[in-house]
């Protein structure tokens, strides 16, 4: 069996998955501000809400049928489904909300086209990081698992880095009205890459380990090599109740109960990073102009790539290490530190400190998806339904904290930090929980 098989074909797929999500989080982290700047008050917040809803929905919905296509066709099928939301962006960029006399620009108009354009950017990511945690998991061995999931969460920190870049450059160059013009027409390109993406080599695959078996009791355990490598190839030719039922019995496993708030958690970080941080780097720049708002706002974010590539180095080297339960609760301890910041951030209200809080929110939120992919990947091989299960718990707390963010609009930011400070507490305990039940093992 060779170390390094798949290899290029987990590069490849990551890297065109890099430049494609790169616009999506352009989107997610600029729209908020700019439609907040246009008038439009809490559409962000809004579009957000209904961009994880319908993306925590499918979490549950697209292994029914991403299990029955090929990767390549199921890459495309996703990428196409984002490419709506481009458009009703690039009016809210242009548009003003006091304008009613604009037809297109009237409120009664484009929130509703607004937020349909969420719903297929929801659709959209629903399936592709379950698809890609999958494909990845799908590629690994026991030799290299640390590698290519360490690969593959330095290239998502790139595609924080490269929206940092690219909103900060075409924000300068062509202004707020034709950057989401061009970030759509740059999206319908890179869409037609995923079609070169490869099936594994199915001869890599490999078996469940005995220390595995004794952490979980799974339909997969006491099945042959060959069982467990089809196991979402079984899971796809059984009716669609059938597997509604076989998702709901996963939510049901022991280790599930345990891990809900870890998974929880990195939708909680994913929140603050894109429905609140904004606000914490607006307060930071009182008097300023809008676009130079949204300019510095898109510079921090080349931090939190930067934060987000040295995070995927990290956790790939120490899980080697440490293993998965101190490299998770690292995570936790990480999670306290962005606290820590923000609280500093949230009374001094400065722009330096908030490029110090969005590094440790890049760190944080890589470490929080790393972790959570490479546990299921330990326990659960490449079942698609368990990664579904997990981004489902993810955009829960993202939309969670959308809906507080809404809640809160207008309070003084100190709530959104005793928010936070609970529910890493609640992570923190879990962990605990966690470890000690696998210590009992």
């Amino acid at each position: 069996m060779k170390k390094y098989a798949n290899l290029w074909k987990v590069l490849y797929m990551n890297l065109v998955l890099t430049f494609h999500l790169s616009q999506c989080l352009a989107l997610a982290s600029l729209l908020p501000q700019i439609a907040e700047q246009n008038n439009y008050p809490s559409l962000g917040e809004l579009g957000l809400i209904c961009i994880y809803t319908v993306n925590l929905i499918f979490n549950l919905i697209a292994p029914l049928y991403l299990t029955k296509m090929k990767y390549r066709y199921g890459f495309v099928f996703q990428a196409i489904l984002v490419l709506p939301c481009f458009i009703p962006a690039f009016y809210v960029s242009r548009c003003n909300g006091d304008n009613i006399q604009d037809l297109i620009c009237n409120p009664y108009m484009l929130i509703p086209l607004t937020l349909i354009g969420c719903v297929f950017l929801g659709a959209g990511l629903g399936g592709y990081f379950v698809l890609q945690n999958t494909y990845v998991s799908d590629c690994t061995s026991e030799k290299n698992k640390e590698l290519y999931f360490g690969i593959t969460y330095m290239l998502l920190g790139c595609a924080y880095l490269l929206n940092g870049l690219t909103s900060d450059q075409l924000l300068k160059y062509i202004g707020r009205e034709s950057f989401f013009l061009y970030s759509g027409l740059f999206e319908c390109g890179l869409s037609i890459l995923f079609i070169f993406v490869q099936q594994p080599d199915k001869s890599n695959q490999h078996k469940v380990s005995e220390a595995n078996q004794n952490m979980i009791q799974n339909d997969s355990i006491g099945k042959s090599e060959e069982q467990v490598a089809n196991i979402n190839e079984e899971f796809a030719k059984i009716g669609f109740q059938a597997q509604l039922k076989q998702i709901m019995q996963k939510f049901q496993l022991k280790e599930m109960k345990f891990l809900f708030s870890l998974f929880i958690s990195t939708g909680v970080v994913i929140g603050f990073e894109f429905g609140i941080f904004h606000k914490f780097i607006s307060a930071s720049l009182p008097g300023e102009d809008e676009i130079t708002v949204n300019v510095r706002t898109a510079r921090i974010f080349l931090y939190v790539g930067v934060a987000q590539i040295v995070s995927g180095v990290f956790n790939g080297l120490s899980r080697s290490f440490v293993g998965i339960i101190q490299n998770s609760i690292f995570y936790g301890n990480a999670f306290q530190c962005m606290n820590i910041i923000a609280i500093l951030s949230a009374f001094q209200q400065n722009y330096d400190i908030n490029i110090i809080l969005g590094l440790l929110i890049g760190f944080t939120d890589n470490s929080g998806q790393f972790n959570s992919a490479v546990i299921i990947s330990d326990i659960w091989n490449e079942d698609m339904a368990i990664f579904g299960l997990y981004l489902f718990c993810q955009n829960f707390g993202v939309m969670f904290i959308n809906l507080v963010a809404i809640f809160l609009d207008g309070q003084s930011l100190v709530y959104y930090i005793i928010l936070l400070i609970i529910l890493q507490c609640a992570t923190s305990y879990s962990q605990q929980q966690f470890k000690r039940s696998q210590q009992k093992e």
